[in-house]
């Protein structure tokens, strides 16, 4: 059997050769963090490398940092860069080569460089003002982004404001402030969105406080602008800013977007696409303040304007009716003079035409009335006698007269009896004649066959 080593031997060679390799060297590696995992006092990475079509492995080893040693690193990372090394993320690592007998080979970690990372983070902003670039109405000229959003108008007067804003940020009691305290007794409705502004999801939930404003105000509320609004912080903390999702969302919102982030030397990609961007929350304030008193110098310019001209018109008119009054006044002498001799003239006209119908209708008159005389004398002779006549057929038809005459009146209980149809047998009937009465006692009646000629003269 040949010469052999135990695996502890063989591991103590391979320790050796490492240490003498690279015992004290330190070396920068390009990276991509595949896992990270913290345990205890130690944080745990696998890191990558990935080939130019951006998904095969062609290097892969694990490293380790002690937490302690690791927090000064990481902090000052974070605080530069906003971001906190995690899964994914490619970062410039200041390395060692470690081996240990039972877990292999591995790297020792010592710095991080956030310049890198800071570089990346503009190549990916560059990527995406490039991507907005390509959408529907976004156009990049010249380094500036043209969006929807900036060609909107601000209504004359803005009074209705959406706040996109943490309920904790200095600069939003900046902006209440300075909205509140203006001299000109403007008056506001703020209505507050609150979200995040820094961190991973502060982009997303900034995005979601936008669509809800979008939704309010298509549910009637109504809103004149709305306003980013936050503090001071570091440069990483204008990272959500950068945000495509949310950037776009900007560019293409239907009410005017206003900025104030609070960055007096960076300009983010959301400053960039919305309709006005300001350096501060008190400055966003300040210039929706000056906005208004624009509008309001305008009206008063223009309410000078009118008074001056209605003015001179005034003026010019009042001149104008003095001439015309003149005018009028002698005119209307002159016609009052002329209408009264007219009206003289016609009043003597009427008189004496007056005079002259009423002598006419006078003699019209008395002829009328001599002929109404006569008429009248003639009208009663003719129904003078025409009523003597009539007078003495009705005296002629007087009951004494018809008795008289030879005939007779016959009553049964007091009534007349003028047919055999009411008189039965055994009746007693009273027949009065000329002289005297007469009772009479029915044994018997008799009807007399219908005489044709009776009937016929009585249809």
């Amino acid at each position: 059997m040949s010469e052999h080593l135990k695996l502890s031997q063989l591991c103590r060679l391979i320790d050796d050769a490492l240490q003498t390799a690279f015992h004290d060297r330190a070396f920068w590696v390009l990276a991509e963090i595949k896992e990270r995992n913290d345990k205890g006092e130690y944080i745990y990475f696998e890191l990558v490398e990935k080939a130019s079509n951006g998904t095969e492995i062609i290097a892969r080893i694990n490293g380790s940092v002690w937490r302690k040693e690791a927090l000064a690193a990481f902090r000052n990372f974070e605080d530069i860069t906003g971001k906190r090394p995690e899964k994914g993320m490619e970062v410039l690592l200041k390395v060692g080569i470690n081996y240990h007998p039972v877990y292999g080979l591995s790297l020792q970690l010592f710095d991080i460089d956030s310049q890198h990372m800071l570089g990346q983070l503009e190549l990916q902003r560059r990527k995406t003002i490039e991507q907005l670039s390509t959408k529907p109405g976004i156009q990049l000229v010249d380094g500036i982004l043209h969006t929807p959003n900036k060609s909107l108008q601000l209504n004359p007067v803005v009074q209705n404001i959406a706040i996109i804003t943490s309920a904790s940020a200095a600069g939003y009691q900046d902006f209440l402030h300075t909205l509140e305290q203006n001299t000109f007794g403007y008056k506001f409705s703020c209505v507050p969105y609150f979200s995040i502004l820094q961190g991973e999801k502060a982009a997303d939930m900034m995005k979601e406080q936008l669509i809800r404003i979008f939704e309010d105000s298509k549910n009637g509320k109504q809103f004149d602008v709305v306003v980013f609004i936050r503090g001071g912080g570091a440069q990483s903390d204008l990272l959500p800013f950068d945000n495509f999702n949310l950037a776009h969302a900007v560019a293409r919102f239907p009410i005017p977007v206003i900025t104030g982030i609070g960055h007096l030397r960076n300009e983010s990609i959301v400053d960039m696409v919305a309709n006005i961007s300001t350096k501060t929350p008190t400055r966003a304030a300040e210039l929706i303040i000056a906005h208004n008193r624009s509008f309001e110098e305008e009206i008063m310019g223009l309410r000078e304007l009118i008074i001056l001209r209605s003015n001179n018109l005034l003026a010019k008119h009042h001149r104008k009716l003095d001439h015309v009054g003149a005018i009028l006044s002698n005119g209307t002498i002159q016609l009052l003079n002329t209408s009264k001799n007219q009206l003289n003239r016609l009043l003597e006209m009427i008189s004496s035409g007056a005079k002259k119908i009423s002598v006419s209708e006078n003699q019209t008159l008395n002829e009328k009335q001599k002929d109404l005389q006569g008429l009248t004398a003639r009208f009663f002779d003719r129904h003078r006698h025409r009523l003597d006549i009539l007078s003495e057929r009705v005296k002629n038809l007087h009951p004494e007269n018809v008795l008289k005459r030879g005939y007779a009146m016959i009553t049964k209980n007091e009534e007349l009896i003028i047919s055999v149809d009411k008189i039965e047998r055994g009746d007693y009937l009273k027949i009065i004649m000329k002289d005297g009465t007469l009772l009479s006692n029915i044994i018997d009646v008799k009807v007399s066959p219908p005489n044709p000629t009776t009937e016929q003269s009585e249809k």
